[in-house]
């Protein structure tokens, strides 16, 4: 197993740190200015109250001026609202609008609900499914652990991806050109973790070739244990993972591995054929 690659993957590297502040992402036709203002929309998270110029630059790690002009321009364009007593924005109508299409896109999802609660009561583990969301991995669907003990995760929670079990399946089942280019930005992001990051890689791959499903056991936090499948939908450019995740004190590596991996494995197909019928209507 490879070694620990470190707090920064762990997504411990302090708040306050865009990801534009590296060159993870560039290019001749990356632009910069379209960059910096999603990552100001990206910034507003579920119970904020709305959020002042300095506090979204304290988030994007970006210069206040900058965050001015940006946040004029959503609030113009009706991305965001502006409070005129608070001196604060939140979402706008267009933000709306363009989430509803794209949950609209996962709405075959909303099926899965049962099939994870019975995996999520077998295993004593919370269940979700997520997606990469640039160089982390998203909760899209989240079911709590019947116990009410374990992770708290919501929809929208991220995880780093090299660290845990969800990440690692999304590296194991990715076209390996994608995988490639993740990986060379991951490189860039923790330049120190390079070795680490390719290392880990490589035996996510492995074991998904091998058995269909990826592990980790402590690699996030130390008393964490987590395993992952994808989910076979065509139809979707970026694969969609199911996730397991719960203290070890509740689903140990046996346990994880010998009983509960066939049931994520059966759980992602059975969700995955679900999808398919839903999008063949």
């Amino acid at each position: 197993m490879a070694r620990d690659a470190g707090s920064t993957l762990r997504g411990d590297d302090g708040a306050g740190k865009s990801l534009l502040e590296d060159d993870s992402f560039s290019g001749r036709q990356f632009i910069t200015a379209l960059a910096r203002g999603l990552d100001v929309m990206a910034a507003f998270r579920i119970g904020d109250p709305p959020l002042s110029n300095q506090e979204l630059a304290k988030r994007c790690g970006l210069p206040r001026p900058t965050i001015s002009r940006i946040t004029h321009t959503l609030t113009e364009l009706g991305y965001l609202t502006y409070h005129e007593g608070f001196g604060c924005y939140e979402v706008g109508g267009a933000t709306l609008a363009l989430g509803h299409i794209a949950r609209g896109s996962f709405e075959p999802l909303d099926s899965a609900r049962q099939e994870m609660d019975k995996l999520a009561a077998f295993s004593n583990a919370n269940v979700g499914i997520g997606i990469r969301d640039r160089l982390e991995m998203a909760y899209l669907f989240v079911c709590k652990s019947p116990s009410g003990i374990g992770l708290r995760f919501e929809t929208g929670s991220k995880v780093p991806i090299a660290q845990t079990a969800m990440g690692r399946a999304y590296l194991g089942a990715s076209a390996p050109a994608d995988r490639d280019t993740l990986l060379a930005r991951l490189g860039m992001r923790y330049p120190d973790e390079a070795d680490a990051i390719r290392q880990i890689a490589d035996e996510a791959v492995f074991q998904f070739e091998q058995v269909g499903f990826c592990t980790s056991t402590g690699s996030w936090h130390v008393d964490v244990h987590g395993i992952a499948a994808p989910i076979p939908f065509s139809l979707n450019a970026d694969p969609l993972v199911l996730n397991c995740g719960a203290p070890k004190s509740l689903m140990s590596e046996s346990f994880m591995v010998d009983e509960v991996a066939p049931r994520l494995i059966e759980t992602a197909q059975s969700i995955g054929r679900a999808m398919q019928a839903s999008a063949a209507r």
